[in-house]
């Protein structure tokens, strides 16, 4: 019987003929609810975005043997159920850190050049708002780097040529020719612009709250293109609104999408995206490569490249 494999219908076009090719039966969702999912519970492999799968879900999928996440974080699964169920879990690391690292480095030009709102008062007849309101150089200033895989190296390597000085904090000590490791509070305090870069795991959920805001300049500004969870986002909202800090460039958020009645979308201090750093052809054909090839190899007895979960 020929084995199915779930996944999600936006980026259906980018995993369909290679999964087809291998001989799998593609099943394309709108929407990655529990009701649509349990619809074809007989899958043997899910490729899943950011929606949760949670216990009450994979329980009802006995053939399932692998979950390859589109992406690299994988907070919306419960690693520890798929171990003990022996589903293999899988991410595609380095698939999407060109895309999110250049959206990192945008964030911090359009946030000291204020091109947005340059922009927004031109097309509303005001070009005197950029003469009115001169922007900054980023040559000069201390971007501090949390988090140093695949994206914050890129991060640092892409910042190297506008002439920073770069400060990187990373749960594990690496090497680097582009920046100097130092502890937390000193990145935090010392930097003009704090890039995030960190999975949200037990440790560094919530590692971004009222104490973070306190000891960064009033000057500063925060970028986060890592997961929302990293951040206590209503310390943010308070630090924002009191001049904490100068302001943030955000892509993810506590709760995606991000609400109409947030907060965040009523700051003028804030440059909103949504969860779209990784949206590039070449990341997502690179990502989508890497799924098909992961759920191939389970499927095929052997061990994945990029098991998440643990699993021998």
């Amino acid at each position: 019987m020929t084995e199915k494999i779930i996944v999600p219908k936006e980026f259906e076009n980018y995993l369909r003929p290679s999964l087809e090719e291998k001989g799998f039966e593609v099943i394309s969702l709108i929407s990655e609810n529990e009701k649509a999912i349990l619809e074809h519970k007989d899958a043997s492999g899910i490729v899943v975005n950011t929606s949760p799968l949670s216990k009450t879900i994979l329980d009802q999928m006995p053939n399932l043997k692998v979950i390859s996440r589109f992406g690299v974080g994988y907070n919306n699964v419960d690693l520890d159920y798929t171990n003990k169920r022996g589903i293999y879990v899988t991410n595609t690391p380095a698939g999407n850190e060109i895309s999110v690292a250049e959206n990192a480095v945008t964030d911090m030009l359009l946030i000291s050049k204020d091109l947005y709102n340059v922009s927004q008062h031109m097309r509303n007849g005001d070009d005197a708002y950029a003469f009115d309101n001169p922007s900054r150089d980023l040559k000069g200033k201390t971007v501090g780097i949390i988090g140093y895989g695949n994206i914050g190296q890129y991060v640092a390597k892409l910042l190297s040529s506008f002439g920073v000085n770069i400060l990187i904090w990373n749960r594990t000590k690496k090497e680097s020719s582009y920046g100097k490791f130092v502890e937390w509070d000193e990145l935090l305090k010392q930097s003009d612009f704090v890039t995030l870069h960190i999975p949200a795991v037990k440790g560094t959920i919530g590692s971004i709250n009222k104490d973070s805001f306190k000891m960064m300049k009033n000057s500063a500004y925060i970028i986060n293109f890592a997961r929302g969870a990293v951040i206590n986002q209503s310390d943010l909202v308070s630090a924002l609104k009191n001049g904490e800090i100068a302001g943030a460039g955000l892509d993810v958020y506590e709760k995606e999408p991000l609400p109409m009645n947030s907060e965040l979308r009523k700051l003028d201090n804030v440059f909103l995206t949504p969860h779209s750093a990784s949206n590039s052809i070449e990341s997502f054909t690179k990502i989508a490569n890497m799924d098909v090839s992961e759920i191939n190899k389970v499927l095929n007895g052997e061990k994945p490249n990029h098991c998440v979960n643990g699993l021998e």
